[in-house]
């Protein structure tokens, strides 16, 4: 037997595709104009430890989205969204975490395991390559390694600016929301 052979190793078979059986969180917190549904509302279609009752039929933007629980194996079943009290997702850019709250569990997040693990990923919003951003039924928090920063909910057509800016006592983490009527004539200019 060659010497490379008794050395190999066997290849480790992947964990099974998760499923949402019978968590519907994303049910709940989302508004879907499509059904007319509002954020904050159990959809009318969700079946208690069914899941959606117009499956197959249900609206595409329904059909597209798929928590960050169910894409990445690295989240255990701890970070289940009915189990968790919110949604992970990732905004298109690549570099957002959102986590959108239940808001019959306001404060899930702040919990442990999640409130650690929030503010480890915040990390790299000082160096501008991640933010996590909680919206939270009382307004949305930016979290920084050192401070969770408070806005009240932006409307629509509003920005949310990040970034980091020099203090007097060196650099420090800013968010804040930028009106969709100023974002306009900034356009116009």
């Amino acid at each position: 037997m060659a010497e490379a052979d008794k050395h190999r190793t066997v290849a480790r078979s992947r964990a099974p595709m998760k499923a949402c059986g019978d968590c519907n969180l994303c049910c709940k917190v989302y508004d879907v104009e499509d059904v007319g549904k509002k954020a904050g509302k159990l959809c009318q279609h969700t079946r208690e430890g069914q899941g959606c009752g117009v499956w197959g039929l249900h609206p595409q933007i329904c059909q597209d989205f798929k928590c960050l629980w169910l894409k990445h194996d690295d989240l255990n079943a701890v970070w289940r969204p009915d189990f968790a009290g919110f949604v992970l997702r990732l905004e298109t850019n690549g570099v957002t975490l959102n986590v959108d709250i239940d808001p019959d569990r306001p404060d899930a997040w702040r919990q442990e395991p999640y409130y650690t693990q929030f503010k480890l990923w915040s990390d790299g919003m000082v160096r501008n390559e991640s933010l996590v951003v909680i919206y939270a039924p009382e307004g949305l928090y930016v979290i920084t390694p050192d401070e969770d920063l408070f806005l009240k909910s932006p409307r629509r057509g509003d920005i949310l600016e990040t970034g980091m800016e020099m203090t007097l006592f060196g650099p420090r983490a800013f968010a804040r929301v930028v009106p969709a009527a100023r974002v306009r004539e900034a356009r116009r200019a």
